[in-house]
């Protein structure tokens, strides 16, 4: 299609036009900093009706969306792969893989260059793992036939663990990867797997445990397949309210809902999976269920939501970076990063506390002590504590389903 020249002459030799495309439609026009990474704004809208979902008809939110999309700064030893990479920040790093990523079907476009989504897609070709191995300290050989040059899908996965994106069978699976707290990041993730069996909840990601080698010492690792495709796109919670102005009397749990079932969704799904998510949370002490870890699946070719996302990422739990005395620890006086501050107001929310069959648990805090001293070196002393914290939220949630109020912390026993 033939351009034109949204705003007069360009002055700043930094700034370049991309194509916003989604797979191959061409969405907007937008004014990217080369050097930084930074999309300062949308110069044109094409298909407004194409645009992520919270960036707005006239792309005003295209700016945070991108961002949110990046590796974030937080992330340990970004620094380090930004050095070999030979780019400036966790943006422009993305950007040099055109922003592509496994979540979704969006990417950026040189606005000079004519390029397609079937020759750089990363569902259907594979990708180099060189820097994909500096993301996470992990020493294994790259991929042969890979796409050319560093494309990577890992430069678009936020939160703060080291994580990369590699193939397995022909499969694509996220490994996440740590060797702070024994691994038991990695190892919390398949605890929760099992929790999810013994409820028969059947809606979850299915995490598994490969060893990795880091500075030459092995530890456990997560991973899990991707649950997009070339048909349904991840909408994260996050990116679902960031145009919506929240109502003052409203929560931010409730806007979430009502958000979701003005894009579509019925009420009582969305509902279930939010309160099974805190009542499960709570059994494990996840301490950061985010607006980024959850959220639902979109139909990109019929352009609707299809449901809601599996219940992922459950590895910040069971009080993996508490060095005090665990048996210590006041499991009603938790802080979370959620939509409370403290873990046990989020139980306000639940109306259904019967959901969860707390009978099929009777053994559950036995089989979570097993199975972390079967894939991780921690002491028998913190993995008994660990169990006895589990075991102990379970005592709590039968309280809260006879109905006490566990919120106000009285003394039980």
């Amino acid at each position: 299609m033939q351009r034109r020249i949204i705003s007069g002459k360009n002055t700043d030799q930094r700034t370049e036009l991309y194509v916003l495309k989604h797979k191959d439609k061409e969405i907007a026009i937008v004014q990217m900093d080369v050097c930084t990474g930074r999309l300062k704004r949308a110069a044109e809208v094409l298909l407004p009706e194409e645009l992520p979902a919270g960036c707005g008809a006239d792309g005003s939110r295209l700016p945070e969306w991108w961002e949110n999309r990046a590796i974030p700064d937080s992330r340990i030893g970004l620094q380090h792969v930004l050095a070999g990479a030979g780019m400036q920040t966790n943006l422009s790093l993305m950007l040099s893989s055109y922003g592509l990523s496994l979540t979704d079907h969006y990417w950026m476009q040189p606005a000079e260059r004519k390029l397609y989504w079937k020759d750089l897609n990363f569902y259907e070709n594979i990708f180099s793992d060189v820097l994909g191995n500096l993301l996470t300290d992990t020493e294994e050989t790259g991929r042969k036939n890979a796409l050319p040059g560093n494309l990577s899908p890992s430069f678009s996965v936020n939160g703060d663990m080291k994580k990369k994106w590699v193939i397995r069978e022909g499969a694509r699976c996220l490994l996440k990867v740590t060797s702070e707290y024994y691994g038991q990041q990695s190892v919390n993730e398949l605890i929760a797997v099992r929790l999810h069996e013994r409820l028969s909840w059947d809606h979850y990601v299915p995490y598994r445990i490969e060893y990795r080698k880091i500075r030459g010492t092995e530890y456990p690792c997560s991973l899990s397949p991707m649950f997009t495709s070339e048909e349904r796109e991840f909408v994260s919670a996050y990116q679902l309210l960031l145009d919506y102005k929240i109502p003052n009397e409203s929560s931010l749990y409730e806007a979430l809902i009502s958000r979701a079932v003005q894009s579509g969704m019925e009420e009582e799904r969305v509902r279930r999976q939010l309160e099974y998510s805190i009542m499960t949370d709570f059994i494990l002490s996840n301490t950061d269920r985010h607006l980024n870890n959850m959220g639902f699946l979109y139909d990109s070719k019929r352009r609707f939501f299809c449901g809601m996302a599996p219940v992922f990422d459950t590895g910040n739990s069971l009080l993996y970076d508490r060095e005090e005395s665990l048996a210590k620890t006041n499991l009603l006086g938790l802080k979370v990063n959620s939509f409370c501050r403290w873990e046990r107001d989020l139980l306000r929310y639940v109306k259904n506390s019967s959901m969860l069959n707390l009978e099929k648990l009777k053994d559950f805090p036995e089989e979570a002590e097993s199975l972390l001293l079967k894939y991780t070196e921690m002491p028998v002393k913190r993995a008994g504590e660990i169990a006895g914290t589990i075991r102990g939220k379970i005592r709590y949630l039968t309280l809260f389903q006879q109905g006490k109020r566990i919120w106000k912390q009285g003394k039980y026993w």
